[in-house]
């Protein structure tokens, strides 16, 4: 499993555009795309050991999951879990957010 302790915008740069499984507890899959990697707020190197960053999905429209936990697998970066909020819908589906401090 990805470390996220460690993990920093530029893993999940180079995942842009590229699909994210979150298997469903029917046993089916929600397929997200990642659509944005992006470093945010001040980075102080004597006081954290990462730029924090954000990361936005966007998946179909419904079902819509509710904020959580979400075990996700990516092809390169393998199984993860990350805090999933929703952030509203788009002209091209539901929009979610991912935050590391």
């Amino acid at each position: 499993m990805l470390d996220l302790q460690t993990v920093t915008h530029e893993d999940f740069a180079a995942c842009l555009n590229q699909p994210f499984k979150i298997p469903d507890r029917d046993k089916s899959m929600l397929i997200v795309q990642l659509v944005e990697a992006e470093p945010r707020g001040s980075f102080d190197p004597e006081m954290q050991t990462r730029q924090p960053f954000s990361l936005l999905f966007r998946g179909p429209p419904e079902p819509l999951l509710p904020q959580g936990l979400y075990r996700m697998n990516h092809r390169q970066l393998g199984d993860l879990e990350l805090f999933l909020v929703p952030i509203g819908p788009d002209r091209q589906g539901m929009r979610y957010e991912a935050v590391f401090t």
